[in-house]
């Protein structure tokens, strides 16, 4: 709908809703050219022709272009799903949640992307989102030698897969599946994030339920030798080559596995 078409709306739209349609329709065109042109080359007057409105209206809704811009372009990042699993598999989930939050909210992303090397508000909302522990929750999860700088590094990596793959399209990124990137990239990340993290050792409960079904089996293989011992020897083997079989002597064997008449064994 444009503004002409809110003009001619039935008198019951109040002044209040005609306004507030009005910016919003100036909010979806400036949506859509800071994502195809960055902030740079996005002008008001741009901005007001695909909304179909007067240039005045987009200065009297916002005042000013970077106002605008900040209107658009707020990354709102909630990671706190990503934090939830294995500690090791940190970097991999913040990986795929990063492509699905972008895949999911294009129009709100790809203006912050394509302007943050022009625009220090732009810059300032990709910091953010990379280092603000508010914004940013794995910052708070990273322990060891310089997690800050791992932190760092982490969403610097992340990011610049974002670039590869929605602004310069890179072959084999831009359109390879999400998950084969976070497959192929998830080893690259583990580091930073296990750096300091001690490998997690078994709960004792766990451990002795291991131990116990390990004892069970090895009772289960002891007599099932006993079984193959006594077969072996009643089709006729000698006790000597029962002994060489499980490697113990001929004494041992006849000792173990005695037979109620020995003949010649």
């Amino acid at each position: 709908m444009t503004v002409h078409e809110l003009e001619g709306s039935p008198a019951r739209v109040s002044r209040a809703e005609r306004r507030g349609q009005t910016r919003q329709l100036i909010l979806d065109a400036a949506r859509e050219l800071f994502a195809e042109r960055g902030y740079i080359e996005t002008t008001i007057r741009a901005v007001a022709q695909r909304a179909d409105v007067d240039p005045a209206l987009v200065m009297q809704h916002f005042g000013a272009k970077s106002a605008l811009f900040d209107a658009v372009s707020g990354i709102p990042v909630t990671l706190d799903d990503a934090l939830e699993g294995p500690p090791e598999e940190l970097g991999e989930r913040l990986l795929r949640h990063a492509l699905a939050d972008v895949d999911r909210k294009d129009d709100r992303t790809m203006p912050v992307l394509r302007s943050m090397l022009t625009h220090p508000e732009a810059a300032h909302a990709v910091r953010c989102a990379i280092m603000n522990p508010e914004t940013s929750p794995w910052t708070r999860v990273l322990v060891g030698p310089d997690a800050d700088r791992r932190s760092a590094l982490i969403g610097t990596l992340v990011l610049g897969v974002l670039v590869a793959r929605y602004m310069v399209h890179i072959p084999g990124v831009s359109d390879a599946p999400a998950e084969r990137l976070v497959e192929l990239l998830g080893p690259c990340l583990r580091p930073l994030v296990m750096d300091g993290i001690a490998p997690e050792q078994p709960e004792p409960c766990t451990a002795l339920a291991a131990l116990a079904e390990a004892d069970t089996a090895r009772r289960a293989a002891v007599e099932r030798v006993d079984e193959c011992a006594r077969q072996a020897l009643a089709a006729g083997a000698s006790y000597g080559d029962v002994g060489r079989s499980v490697g113990i002597s001929r004494q041992a064997a006849r000792k173990r596995w005695p037979l109620d008449s020995d003949g010649d064994n």
